[in-house]
């Protein structure tokens, strides 16, 4: 899937993340925005900006998985 998000102020570095399990949600209808078409909406915390944190999975969680 391909996810469009403002959250380049805190991950200014795709090597951050790379290799992370973040959750998201996919069963959102694709939205069409400025780069492109986003089909899903990934879940963090913080007010915005640079003070924003990704949700990560545990370990052991594998992708795909449903949340509950």
């Amino acid at each position: 899937r391909q996810i469009f998000s403002g959250i380049r102020a805190a991950y200014a570095e795709p090597g951050k993340l790379v290799g992370r399990n973040v959750v998201f949600i996919a069963n959102l209808a694709p939205r069409k925005m400025r780069f492109g078409v986003s089909e899903g909406m990934i879940l963090s915390a913080g007010t915005g900006g640079d003070d924003l944190f990704l949700l990560d999975a545990d370990a052991g969680a594998v992708p795909g998985a449903t949340v509950k």
